[in-house]
């Protein structure tokens, strides 16, 4: 029989749990709570921003709460450090870098069928000095490189995340909806710009079909060739956009230092053989390396493969991040996603207390919507836009030479802060050249493709 005297010790669990959650919930929108900056990442954190009566309407003002609300949750480094902790204990081993490793689309042999390339085709039968033809020139003087002995050296899929060895190697799956979309924006900013600028398109190749020695590549079923991707999509490019051939040329270099190993990025040195061949492509001459650069080394760097594998030992072998700094300028000025000057900053940050996974910040302060560098030794009023996802960051530093203003946009955080679609960025600043700077992975992402769509408009 029901005692109606007897405590009811779950009654009273509950309702304490649920006094105890909306108090949390409570002191979670109380800004004084928030912390204004991440000691384990070494940034400010985003800022609550401004109300105003354009931001209200246009919705930007609701989206930067959100922002602000993501970034700044009470004690969040606490919560990240206990996260990191717990997933090391339970999953030391078995974390997916970027998920399942899914079958990619059968690669088309031929272009994708456009406006665009109907006239590239045509184009290109009565005209050799196209920007192809440019491109080609390039890779039919590769030379062979000297593929490593793997004798012995153990090869294990982790999900997404391919180790070999002390290396890490990210799948790459070719999703043709995605990568025929992203021929439509490159065509379409080629189309919308016109004679206003030259356009420049650079799909930048993974280390695992660069790399990767070809007896352990040549072994794996389940993954994209990146070079047949590519050729696709540039095939698939009209002549008004100027493709940047980078696979050969990295090729050529497989056995240098342009990949880290335990993150998914290019090093300075892959970026710098890249800025050959766009400078190649543009004609004007490359800056020096040696004599327009001072360089910087940055040890202890354990990046997104060592942290996603759940820190792998395997991995447990820190890069060392190599900058290179103009000699002309290191002023950058950053406007931060909630549309706030970061005040200070330079092209090439040292990082050297840093974090160990924070290390490529280095780089023109990480990933932020625009950002603007002035070289003072110019005044010709020469101007580039650099398009980019991180891959650009460690490319961005070796434009400022060439040109007396750099602008570098985000495109994944750029509509946070603006509604100005390509054409008016290029008309507002007198852009030259705009180019599109983007790694292989970008273009089968569904959400990256359509953020670079709607800014090309």
């Amino acid at each position: 029989m029901f005692n109606k005297d007897k405590i009811d010790y779950k009654v009273i669990g509950i309702n304490v749990f649920s006094i105890i959650f909306l108090l949390l919930a409570v002191v979670s929108w109380i800004p004084a709570f928030h912390p204004k900056e991440s000691q384990s990442e070494k940034r400010e954190l985003t800022k609550f921003p401004e109300f105003t009566t354009e931001s209200f309407f246009s919705g930007a003002y609701f989206s930067g709460i959100s922002d602000w609300f993501a970034d700044t949750f009470p004690m969040r480094d606490v919560y990240i450090s206990i996260n990191t902790g717990i997933n090391t204990i339970l999953k030391p081993s078995s974390t997916q870098i970027h998920g399942d490793v899914i079958q990619g689309d059968e690669i088309p042999t031929g272009p994708m069928v456009t406006e665009s390339t109907e006239e590239s085709s045509e184009a290109s039968t009565s005209d050799t000095s196209s920007s192809d033809s440019a491109t080609e020139s390039t890779s039919e003087t590769t030379p062979e490189v000297t593929d490593p002995d793997m004798t012995g050296v153990p090869v294990e899929q982790l999900g997404a995340l391919l180790i070999v060895g002390d290396t890490g190697y990210e799948y790459y799956n070719f999703v043709q909806s995605t990568a025929d979309k992203y021929i439509t924006a490159i065509n379409r900013a080629g189309q919308v710009v016109g004679n206003a600028a030259n356009v420049y398109v650079m799909v930048i190749p993974t280390s695992m079909d660069i790399t990767l020695p070809s007896s352990v590549r040549d072994s794996i079923t389940n993954v994209s060739n990146q070079k047949d991707a590519i050729n696709y999509m540039y095939s698939s490019i009209g002549n008004n956009v100027k493709k940047v051939e980078l696979y050969d040329a990295l090729k050529s270099h497989r056995n240098e230092y342009i990949y880290f190993r335990n993150d998914h990025h290019w090093t300075s040195l892959g970026a710098w053989y890249s800025y050959l061949q766009f400078a190649e492509l543009r004609g004007r001459g490359a800056c020096s390396l040696e004599n327009d650069f001072t360089s910087r080394e940055f040890t202890g760097f354990r990046g997104t493969f060592y942290n996603d594998s759940g820190k792998d030992q395997r991995l447990n072998n820190p890069d060392t991040v190599v900058a290179y700094t103009p000699n002309v300028t290191n002023d950058i000025k950053i406007t931060q996603k909630d549309g706030t000057p970061l005040n200070g900053w330079r092209i090439i940050y040292d990082v050297s207390d840093w974090r160990s996974d924070s290390k490529y910040n280095t780089f023109i302060g990480g990933d932020n919507p625009w950002s603007v560098i002035t070289n003072p030794t110019k005044t010709d009023g020469s101007a580039c836009l650099i398009i980019k996802d991180s891959f650009g960051n460690a490319f961005t530093p070796f434009l400022v030479p060439d040109y007396q203003y750099v602008y570098v946009l985000d495109y994944r955080y750029y509509k946070l802060i603006s509604g100005n679609h390509l054409l008016d960025v290029v008309a507002q600043y007198n852009i030259n050249d705009v180019i599109f700077c983007n790694n292989i992975s970008s273009t089968r992402n569904k959400d990256l493709v359509n953020a670079i769509a709607n800014f090309v408009g």
